[in-house]
Parts: structure tokens; sequence; C-alpha cells
């Protein structure tokens, strides 16, 4: 057994070394100015999103752009509470906002897809962002993604992190980064796996060509999908810096928090066996030194501080690179709560019932 443990940890340690490597001598991909400054459309779905709608389009407004050439579709997603009547109220208020209530199921994807899928027949901008209800957008966000859609890239994903003053939304914040992060490098190293539907853009004709989100399978991650269809047929790119830095709100519970990695896992089990096998090796670590413990008591130690070190650095690059002031003290306080919530969250996935999820269920 203590061979094996020996094995895991130098797995674990190693990887995290690697990142750290890749990290600094791999970093490319910064945002430029755009040559030109076309028509573009940012989507939006949303439902029961009275609480942050408002901080999003206040976002939306005060971004860096011409008011004439852009345009915001909202759409209300047969809300229960007050978001229809708040995306109606900036619409009536300024001219580059547009709100629809969505009551019809056109297509075989989920709500969300369902919405913009109605979104993106009526947007008229050469490129469609995407972005959530419960996003607060950068300033510079439509421009710098723009630079990044230069030549034959058809797709630009952009970074976000949770953002929220409690401990809970801390440890988000540390997933979120490390996470982020991690992608960015697999990216960089010519291995592009996955994109973020809170913080994207794509040309509207690669969107067309590819049939939109109605000629995807139904899937609970509809972004990965649309990534999928795009990424067959034209490059894509991970833009990370705090020119395109969204800021999301952090899930408010442990259930809601639950509900949306058991959403999530649906997509991370179509990444490739390399990774998805690291992650599980993640996932079981704190398990071996649960069980080593019991045989040698100081053993374990020396590597969870270790490993813990390892991951703060990796975090302190992430963060400064994004310009961003994260809770790095929180990081010890992550690592034992993302071990025992990973292992949680994979057992909540098992188990056999339906996903929900703003109010739906939906069956994975």
């Amino acid at each position: 057994m203590l061979i094996f443990f020996y094995i895991v940890a130098a797995v674990i340690l190693g990887t995290e070394v690697l990142l750290i490597i890749f990290w600094l001598l791999n970093y490319k991909n910064a945002p430029n100015e755009p040559a030109t400054e076309p028509f573009v459309s940012v989507l939006i779905a949303a439902r029961n999103e009275e609480q942050n709608l408002g901080a999003c389009l206040d976002s939306l407004l005060a971004i860096d752009y011409p008011s004439d050439k852009i345009e915001i579709l909202v759409g209300n997603d047969n809300s229960d509470d007050q978001t229809g009547v708040l995306a109606e109220a900036y619409a009536a208020r300024y001219p580059q906002i547009r709100s629809q209530t969505i009551y019809r199921q056109e297509i075989k994807g989920n709500g969300k897809a369902n919405v913009l899928a109605q979104l993106a027949r009526q947007a008229r901008g050469e490129v469609l962002f995407f972005t959530d209800a419960d996003i607060q957008v950068a300033p510079t966000w439509i421009r710098s993604m723009l630079g990044a859609l230069q030549g034959d890239i058809a797709l630009v994903t952009g970074t976000s992190v949770v953002d929220g003053e409690s401990m809970f939304a801390y440890i988000q914040q540390m997933d979120w980064l490390f996470a982020t992060g991690m992608l960015k490098v697999v990216s960089d190293l010519g291995v592009p796996v996955t994109t973020m539907g809170n913080n994207m853009a794509i040309r509207k004709e690669v969107y067309d060509e590819i049939g939109g989100f109605e000629n995807l399978p139904f899937s609970l991650t509809e972004d990965l999908e649309l990534f999928k269809a795009v990424k067959k047929r034209y490059r894509t790119i991970n833009l990370f810096k705090w020119q395109v830095l969204n800021l999301s709100a952090p899930q408010p519970t442990l259930g809601d928090l639950l509900e949306q990695r058991k959403r999530w896992m649906q997509g991370a089990f179509q990444l490739p066996l390399p990774m998805i096998l690291l992650l599980m090796i993640q996932t079981g670590f704190v398990v071996v030194l649960w069980l080593l413990s019991l045989l040698i008591p100081t053993l374990p130690l020396w590597v969870l501080a270790a490993k813990v070190g390892l991951r703060y650095v990796f975090l302190f690059l992430v963060s400064w690179r994004l310009r961003y002031r994260a809770n790095l003290l929180g990081s010890l306080i992550f690592e034992v709560f993302n071990a025992v919530f990973s292992i949680l969250a994979l057992i909540y996935y098992l188990i056999p019932r339906p996903v929900e999820w703003k109010g739906r269920k939906y069956e994975i």
C-alpha cells in the first residue's frame, strides 16, 4: 500500500508542478484590438433571475463599445418571478435592449438551448456573444473577444470566475480559478476541450452553418455541444486575460451547487480519457491520505502540505494574470472541501434521479 501511495502522490504532485511550468512557459493568446467594429448581438437566457439580471444588464450597458453597434437580446424563459418585468423595463428604457418571453419549447434541447435558439434567429449581429443572467461582464469584453476572433478562428472562449464575499463563495472561486487555469494550459498545448456558455463568442455565419442549437443533440451542457460542432470544422481559442474576465454569482447553497455539478458532469465525462483519469485520481487522493494516516500518521502531512503549496502557487499565477484579487488564503480549506465535495458530487451524479435546474427536471 505504501508503494501505491508514493505512486499516486508522485502523479498528483507531478501534475501540479507541470501545470505551473506550462503556465509559465506556454502562456499566449493575448487579445488584440479588433480591426473593425462589427454589429454584434449578446444573447441571454434568463429564468428566475430577478436577483441578478439587473446587474448583468448594467454591466453590458457600461461596456466599451458603440451603443449603435450592439443589441442585447434577453429571453425570459417563462420565469416564475419578476425576471420578465425587469427585462421589459430595461428594454423600454434602452433601445439596444430587446426582451422576449419564451413560452414554447421549439427544439429538442434543454430550456436554455431553446431560448438561445429562438434569440439567435432574431439576432442581427455578425458575431453572437453568449453570457448568463448571473454574470457581470468586463467593460472590455466585446472588444477583446473580437480582437481574438481573427483569421480562421470561429469561436472564442473567455474567462469567468465566481465572485462573492462568503466562505462558500471563496471555495467556488478557487474551484473556478483552478479549472479555468487548467483548461487554458490544455488548450495552449493544442487540445481545446470545452467552452463556457457564460463567456463565449461565435461568428454568426458559423453558427448558422452548423445549424445552431436546433441541430445539436439534447444535452444539459448545450455550450459543450455547440463547441464540439464548431471544433470539427474550425479553430477555436481560449482567451485568458483580465480584459475578458466576467464575474459570476456563486451558487447560494450546497444543494444548488450539487445540482449544478450534476449537470456539468454530463459534459465532464466527455473529456479525453487522460483528463478523466487525472480528475478521478485527484478526487480519490484524500481517501488515500486518510487510509495511509491510519498506518503512518505523519507521512500524509507533508504530502498534503506540498500539494496545497503547489496549488497555491498555481492559483496565485492564475489570479495574477487576471488581475483579480482572489482569497487565496482559503486554499487549504478549498483542498479539504474540494476533495470531500468531489466524491459527494460523484455519488450525487450516480443517483438515478433527474437533474433539477431552474425549477425544471431533466432526465440524464
